[in-house]
């Protein structure tokens, strides 16, 4: 089928040109840690938790309304252009307006130090606001290549800041002073890669026509990051900045990035849903081959890094971290495969829905966390993986729904990932009793026994779907569904 083979080259190129992009973002972060103390990155990370929530509201939601639409003319990206810049540059100035009330609340043992990283990262709001509308003529051309270039482009502009300030003895600045950088440089090459500026216009019909999309899924959106990053706002407040940097820490390795491969898959599913949002059967059997591919490549580096947690704690000097990683890896395995079900609900036009299940999340965290934080950030870890359960069975039951997929189909297509896995823990698990000592070496060279788990457990267990995989990335057809 032409469309489907098309459809499935784009999204594997997809994925394959943003991944190394992310991999470089999440990793530049933990080499902080050996260089910057555990307070100054937690109250960092609360810093930038909040400033990336406004960010989000900043877009309105506009960009994606942009992609979901069938009839965008050029007066909608003007539009959306100007109101998304100017409401983020309020955003902006209201940060400075309450950065004392803020700082207090959220950082009461060290307000002073909060205030100085809260105030000028908040300078990136108004340039990430605006990011998305350039974004949004990328993906409607499904141009994934670009879109990574960009972000490729921005991330080792970031790095080259840090390593520069870092050098100068820059402290908590480098990293502050960079993630500023970044969302400058990955405005200008978005803006580049799309030839695309705006003109001096605006449509008040333009805008109404986007808003009743747009303002559903940025409510959805405040609300599932609310939700996902629920701890980080309750963590330093309530149990200190040393605390927060150690689940800061542990969250980066495992809810992080979670967090921005849900953010790849979303650029490209979502777009890629959008354009078959009515051929039911072509979006099961895409639905359910993107589910499977996140848990084949996901879940075995999950798994692995279960097994070696101690040895990777100890080249940061981060004990006290290990319960709290070991469960946010058990979360992340389970969220992982849900990742998917918002470009489902947001390709057949169900912001609402998503607006919907964001406050429920909500609703059941909050008690949740109330329940977690006296037990420290070990008893928060718990109630996140507890209840990434409750929020798989709910939402993959909707998802199910919409796009009338069996439950059996869905479990299915996890057989496989689950065999590959089951032959990556048992070799690593038993090659820990036997490795040498020391940390370093013993991690080296898990790594390597990791790796040829996986290969082999890839040739047993799911040859076929890597052969589908390089044929899909070479641009030849895909034949089948999501095997099982």
């Amino acid at each position: 089928m032409p469309a489907e083979k098309a459809l499935a080259t784009q999204a594997i190129h997809g994925v394959f040109w943003t991944t190394g992009a992310t991999l470089i973002q999440l990793l530049t972060p933990l080499i902080l840690f050996k260089f910057l103390p555990v307070e100054e990155m937690g109250l960092f990370d609360t810093a930038l938790t909040t400033v990336m929530l406004l960010a989000l509201i900043a877009d309105l939601g506009l960009s994606s309304a942009l992609v979901q639409s069938r009839q965008v003319e050029e007066v909608h990206f003007d539009t959306a252009f100007w109101t998304n810049l100017a409401f983020g540059s309020a955003l902006t100035g209201l940060i400075f307006l309450t950065a004392p009330l803020v700082s207090a609340l959220q950082a009461p043992e060290s307000p002073e130090a909060f205030w100085r990283i809260y105030v000028p990262l908040s300078l990136l709001i108004p340039f990430a606001s605006v990011s998305g509308i350039f974004r949004s003529r990328l993906q409607r051309e499904l141009d994934f290549r670009h879109q990574a270039l960009a972000e490729v482009f921005s991330i080792l502009l970031f790095l080259f800041t840090i390593v520069l300030l870092l050098w100068a003895s820059g402290g908590i600045w480098s990293v502050v002073i960079g993630s500023v950088v970044r969302e400058v440089a990955l405005l200008a090459s978005l803006a580049w890669s799309a030839a695309w500026l705006p003109r001096f216009s605006f449509s008040q019909a333009a805008l109404r026509e986007m808003l009743p999309y747009s303002l559903h899924l940025t409510g959805s959106r405040a609300l599932n990051y609310l939700s996902s990053n629920l701890p980080r706002f309750l963590i330093t407040p309530l149990l200190g900045a040393t605390a927060m940097g150690y689940y800061s820490f542990a969250s980066r390795l495992t809810l992080l990035p979670l967090t921005r491969l849900s953010t790849i898959i979303t650029r490209v599913s979502f777009p890629t849903f959008a354009l078959i949002q009515d051929n039911d059967d072509l979006l099961r059997r895409s639905y359910l081959k993107a589910v499977q591919s996140i848990a084949l490549f996901a879940w075995p580096a999950l798994l692995g890094l279960f097994v070696f947690v101690p040895e990777l704690l100890a080249q940061f000097e981060m004990a006290p971290a290990l319960l709290v990683l070991r469960l946010l890896i058990l979360a992340t395995l389970l969220k992982a495969v849900g990742v998917v079900v918002g470009s489902i609900f947001m390709a057949k036009g169900k912001a609402n829905w998503s607006l919907y299940w964001s406050l429920f999340s909500v609703v059941i965290l909050v008690p949740a966390m109330y329940w977690a934080v006296p037990y420290g950030i070990e008893g928060v870890s718990a109630a996140i993986a507890l209840t990434s359960l409750l929020f798989l069975v709910l939402s993959q039951h909707y998802a199910n729904r919409l796009i009338q997929l069996d439950a059996a189909a869905f479990l299915g297509v996890l057989v496989r990932p689950t065999l590959v896995c089951g032959l990556v823990v048992t070799v690593l698990a038993g090659a820990r009793l036997v490795l040498p000592a020391p940390p370093l070496l013993s991690l080296s060279l898990g790594g390597l026994l990791g790796a040829g788990a996986y290969l082999l457990g890839l040739r047993l267990f799911a040859w076929e779907l890597c052969r589908q995989y390089w044929r899909g990335f070479r641009g030849r057809s895909m034949t089948g569904s999501a095997s099982t």
